[in-house]
């Protein structure tokens, strides 16, 4: 006799659907984490010269130190909290609003989490090394905030997905704004800049379906 219910059996299909889907995550991933083994078993120099550092992209014009930052993490701890965190909201989001703006919303938010980042350090007269993938999860989670304010009236009847949610937020929260070092000002750059996009996408454009893979 089998312990699962066809609503279990259902939501798990749902699952290995979105993830055998969701090749962008997969290749993001896969990318982060050789990024991340070349720069530290082999070319440390693509610290020195990929690390967001605004006074490279003001004095030396490395613009493009705002994108190869998101794709370099400071240590294994680091990596594994962003691509759980990929993981987890990833494929779920680009399931939801399809492979090509998925990447324009991680791009974008890492990139846009970067630039207030920058002008954060320039109008405070601070220096800050960052690198990491945090502010472009974090725009994916600020799309996610979009659609449960949108949906709230029914998650808060459905106890099982309240419960998915709040761990997975909590999750969220500790890894971009309790851990040490954590570059808050570039989350919360990336969270908005999700967030816009939510609001455009779900409210503006009226896309209102079930998020499969929560919902």
């Amino acid at each position: 006799m089998s312990g699962i219910d066809s609503t279990s059996e259902e939501f798990i299909e749902k699952q290995r659907y979105i993830y055998k889907s969701a090749f962008v995550t997969m290749i993001l991933l896969t990318i982060n984490i050789i990024v991340f083994v070349l720069s530290s078993l082999f070319l440390p120099v693509l610290y020195s010269k990929g690390a967001m550092y605004t006074a490279a992209v003001i004095s030396e014009g490395e613009i493009y130190r705002i994108l190869s930052a998101i794709f370099l993490h400071a240590n294994v701890n680091h990596l594994f909290n962003n691509m759980i965190m990929l993981l987890l909201v990833g494929a779920i989001i680009e399931n939801y609003v399809g492979h090509g703006l998925f990447a324009v919303i991680y791009i974008l938010a890492g990139i846009l989490g970067n630039l207030l980042s920058m002008s954060y350090e320039i109008k405070n007269d601070l220096t800050w090394v960052s690198v990491g993938a945090s502010g472009a999860v974090m725009g994916l989670v600020g799309y996610l905030v979009v659609w449960i304010v949108i949906n709230r009236d029914r998650l808060i009847k459905d106890k099982s997905m309240l419960i998915r949610l709040l761990l997975l937020l909590l999750f969220v929260i500790d890894a971009c704004f309790f851990q040490e070092g954590a570059n808050t000002v570039a989350h919360l750059g990336g969270f908005i800049t999700g967030f816009v996009f939510g609001v455009i996408n779900i409210i503006i454009f009226n896309n209102r379906k079930d998020m499969e893979g929560i919902a």
